[in-house]
């Protein structure tokens, strides 16, 4: 099965999801705050799905840069297992000079353990993908394009973790048979509900079974995807206090390597490409 990233991004149900979005808002990587600020558009009541879709795309078109808190909670297994993984952190996405990504884990929390601090950290540049394990203190760095044929960040993203929603999602019917849930959504306030089921010749058929996804109302980008995996693993990953369009310090999308960390670097094999699990999940 191929690779996921963050396995992550960076997934959870039922009460334990409703006790988890009550929680008090997380702040923003000390390093890079996130300022305050929204987009004037809507989704009005009444939008048709292809009315949603056509929305979706133009605002997805026009982003430039991207930050918010994220919740990850993974749940292995939940008819037998139901083993639960709870990871906040941070997003954080330009499109220009060129297109870069950051995402920051920055606490675990396992069952009813109590939460703790734990720092990892995911650069992705359309060329190299570096992670940084501070528990570990190591360092992997994995070449995924040419320098001269960069990878779109998210493109590249939701090929191996269930992040959907961010670009190109004039592609999503090609891998997804998409439903509107009308019948959750009575305020224009309310986020949208979509449900994506995967189609048996998608590129994501031997990853994920379906996928719900939850589109602000108001920003018009994701605020919440919860997605059923083959394996029979939940992952549910929410976008707190987005932020879009506004300046991001440049400095945030260099990863910085402590001194004394180990260093694997891995270039470009398009005959073998590297297919280790990047996400975190459960205890890993």
């Amino acid at each position: 099965m191929k690779s996921r990233i963050f396995s992550v991004m960076i997934v959870g149900m039922g009460l334990f999801w409703a006790q988890v979005s009550k929680s008090q808002d997380l702040p923003a990587c000390a390093s890079a705050p996130i300022p305050t600020g929204n987009p004037a558009i809507t989704i009005p009541l009444g939008t048709t799905l292809d009315g949603v879709l056509n929305i979706l795309r133009k605002q997805t078109e026009s982003l430039g840069s991207y930050q918010a808190t994220l919740k990850y909670l993974f749940i292995q297994d939940p008819e037998l297992l139901d083993s639960r993984t709870l990871r906040t952190g941070s997003l954080y996405y330009q499109k220009s000079p060129k297109s870069q990504l950051r995402i920051q884990f920055d606490t675990f929390k396992q069952e009813d353990t109590q939460e703790e601090k734990r720092l990892e950290q995911f650069f992705f540049d359309g060329v190299w993908l570096t992670r940084i394990d501070h528990p570990l203190k190591k360092a992997d760095l994995y070449q995924k394009a040419k320098p001269e044929k960069p990878l779109n960040v998210f493109e590249f993203l939701n090929t191996v973790f269930p992040i959907v929603g961010f670009t190109k999602t004039e592609n999503l019917s090609k891998d997804f048979t998409i439903s509107l849930v009308t019948e959750t959504r009575s305020d224009p306030n309310q986020p949208v509900h979509l449900l994506l089921v995967t189609k048996p010749e998608s590129k994501f058929a031997e990853q994920y079974k379906k996928i719900d996804f939850w589109i602000d109302s108001k920003q018009v980008l994701p605020q919440r995807i919860l997605t059923a995996s083959t394996e029979g693993d939940i992952y549910d990953i929410s976008f707190v206090k987005a932020i879009v369009n506004k300046p991001i310090d440049p400095e945030i999308f260099v990863p910085k390597i402590p001194d004394g960390f180990t260093q694997n670097k891995q270039f470009l094999d398009e005959n073998n490409p590297n297919t280790e699990i990047l996400v975190p999940q459960g205890s890993k």
